[in-house]
């Protein structure tokens, strides 16, 4: 028997943290404090388009992307707009053991894993164009996952697999829909696959910046509002997600800035009035605000407010 050990981030690290224990972590102890969690900011029945200096250093922002080499480097390379590190049968899962297992990528491997030959993988566009990427291998793809460090064999047993095959999936990119290569693990119980990637997005390397640059740096315009980092897309495309840092401020409704190629999200807060014996906290945190577009997001680009650079949902 093979068995895979590997421990997924996020998640993954909290529940090991814990053992199999129900406690929750990160709610305190020592030198901690509890952060009491923020909903979601709602966007409102309709659009609430930027103003003033905020929505002027929008307009810089949407005048530099046409023509730049960032819209080049977007236009031409496979970016996903969507979560791609890896699919879930729709039947998962069964017990808080199989949760467990994947979490922390236990595999009891049945068979061997499959071998690259080309090293190199096509992605395939809506428009008919292809995209030669590195190809992950299904064993570069366990070796990417940092092996666990809690043994708990006895309590947690594995995912058993009984396959590992090639197969593809449709992707949401920058250019439109994609078919991307994956990998296919069969597991014991489950109606379909757990599925991996077999190639990485080029988001991972640096987008070039936006021509003429775009100051990085605050301006004026913060007195109007403040960046937003795009976190989710409604199915519909007209509802965005993103989160705004804040401090010592209430986080307010945001606003958003349109055009035909591009949408730029604006963050709002609002100085919190302390008490005489109360201190602001060194910490930053963010909280989810809702962005309703005036029409669905579609093929435009999402650019920061503050560098100009283009965004994609993260997962939080």
């Amino acid at each position: 028997m093979r068995v895979r050990t590997a421990l997924a981030a996020g998640a993954a690290a909290a529940l090991l943290l814990a053992g199999c224990a129900s406690e929750p972590v990160g709610t305190g102890g020592a030198g901690g404090s509890r952060v009491a969690p923020v909903g979601t900011v709602p966007a409102g029945s309709q659009p609430r388009p930027a103003t003033g200096a905020a929505a002027e250093q929008a307009a810089k922002v949407a005048a530099a992307w046409p023509g730049s080499s960032t819209r080049q480097a977007w236009e031409h390379g496979y970016y996903p707009v969507e979560q791609t590190t890896e699919w879930l049968p729709p039947d998962a899962f069964h017990s808080g053991a199989d949760k467990h297992a994947y979490l922390t990528h236990r595999f009891d491997l049945k068979v061997p894993l499959p071998v690259s030959v080309s090293g190199l993988s096509e992605v395939r566009f809506a428009d008919g164009s292809t995209l030669a990427l590195p190809q992950r291998s299904a064993e570069d793809v366990l070796d990417s996952l940092p092996a666990a460090t809690v043994d708990c064999a006895d309590r947690c047993p594995p995912l058993v697999v009984t396959a590992v095959r090639p197969g593809t999936r449709q992707v949401a990119t920058s250019r439109g829909e994609a078919t991307v290569p994956v990998w296919e693990f069969t597991v014991e119980g489950y109606a379909e696959p757990f599925r991996y990637p077999a190639v990485l997005p080029q988001a991972g390397q640096a987008l070039p910046r936006s021509e003429p640059t775009v100051p990085a740096v605050p301006g004026p315009w913060t007195a109007d509002g403040v960046p937003a980092s795009l976190s989710a897309v409604s199915p519909d495309g007209l509802l965005l997600t993103g989160y705004v840092s804040y401090g010592c401020a209430t986080v307010d409704p945001g606003s958003v800035y349109e055009t035909d190629q591009v949408v730029v999200l604006v963050g709002h807060t609002t100085p919190r009035k302390l008490a005489p014996d109360e201190v602001c906290p060194a910490s930053i945190n963010a909280a989810p605000v809702a962005f309703r577009l005036s029409r669905p997001l579609g093929t435009r680009v999402v650019l920061g407010l503050a560098d100009g650079l283009p965004q994609l949902p993260r997962q939080r």
